[in-house]
């Protein structure tokens, strides 16, 4: 197993993978449920874990507002690249006699309790497993304050799967907590529209002995909101992600599923723009507008500040009839949104 252990952790990087570690059962143990390793494979005694980086030349232009496109097509490039290493690794390891499983980087969900599936919305996702948990345990990085996996070479901005098997592998051991870039600086708060993260509160859990904690996550629904591009305001009115949907996040959590329908709705009736890509959620395309909290943290503090600068400098995107979106002063977009007809303005802020 010595062997194939390094096999299994080469395997990954020969095929994209920036980082790789493995964990076991007993390496998990005492985590939460979406740890668990058999849900996906009953007799599963391993997993690897590992992490595919997002091409950072264009995480500047991202930011600054300048170009939305490329990031887009280098963040699927990677969960489709992550998705595909988990695969071709399971693939290697059941012909080798150790049935194993690829578990995808992204929107592979636990049906909710109810079984209807309109309620993945009104729910908290749960993954079928969590990636970050098995690769903090293995040492492929550190949780952030944010709750990310954060690298020491490409901070958060990296996409992870898993492989999980029947192979016995040999656990790789958990980076010091002292060896964390993650310093509190709170710029993935700052740069979050939604305000998802907890400014008081923190989650702690424990992965065979290894305690991580990170801030607490508030409901999912805040996310969604922003992360699926129907609203991206920041409350000062001066800067926005790349979605120009301007609608207020509810405050109490009950009105998150009414409020995603709305917006979802008006979202449907929006010019068409350039990229996007389906969710099983919707029939309409959904487009990369935010990832600030992963985009922002990177290992170099000032580089950490400037990308949290570009991000709030960049103004406040608004859309046109063509479907085009760009980026304007506080005062310019208002003026745009007022020279809209009211049937055209309803669709992106309420009256």
């Amino acid at each position: 197993m010595d062997r194939l252990s390094d096999i299994v952790r080469e395997f990954t990087m020969i095929e994209g993978a920036c980082e790789a570690g493995i964990v076991t059962r007993e390496t998990l143990e005492g985590g939460p449920p979406s740890s668990d390793l058999t849900y996906v494979l009953p007799g599963a005694k391993s997993a690897i874990s590992f992490a595919v980086p997002i091409d950072p030349d264009v995480i500047r232009p991202y930011l600054m507002k300048k170009e939305r496109l490329p990031l887009e097509r280098a963040f699927i490039q990677a969960n489709v690249l992550a998705s595909g290493i988990a695969l071709h690794l399971a693939n290697y390891l059941t012909q080798k006699g150790f049935p194993s499983v690829p578990v995808a980087a992204n929107n592979v969900f636990r049906p909710p309790e109810s079984g209807r599936p309109s309620d993945y919305i009104a729910e908290s996702y749960y993954p079928d497993i969590a990636h970050r948990y098995l690769a903090v345990r293995s040492g492929i990085g550190h949780l952030g304050l944010s709750g990310n996996l954060i690298t020491q070479k490409n901070g958060a901005a990296v996409i992870l799967a898993t492989t999980v098997t029947t192979a016995p592998l040999i656990p790789t051991p958990p980076l010091s907590p002292e060896a964390s870039y993650c310093d509190n600086c709170r710029l993935c708060m700052a740069s979050c529209v939604a305000g998802f993260m907890s400014r008081d509160e923190t989650t702690s859990i424990s992965l065979g002995g290894h305690e991580v904690s990170y801030s607490k996550r508030l409901n999912y629904g805040r996310c969604d909101l922003v992360c699926s591009g129907y609203t991206g305001l920041h409350s000062s009115g001066r800067w926005s992600t790349w979605s120009p949907g301007r609608f207020p996040i509810p405050e109490r959590d009950e009105d998150l599923g009414a409020a995603n329908g709305r917006m979802q709705k008006a979202h449907g009736q929006w010019p068409e723009s350039e990229g996007g890509r389906y969710f099983f959620f919707m029939d309409d395309k959904l487009r990369v507008s935010c990832a600030h909290c992963q985009l922002v943290c990177c290992p170099d503090k000032d580089e950490r500040k400037e990308r949290y600068q570009m991000l709030t400098g960049a103004g406040v995107v608004v859309q046109d009839l063509d479907g085009g979106r760009r980026a304007l002063s506080k005062e310019a977009a208002e003026r745009v949104l007022a020279s809209m007809p009211p049937q055209n303005r309803c669709l992106y802020e309420e009256g």
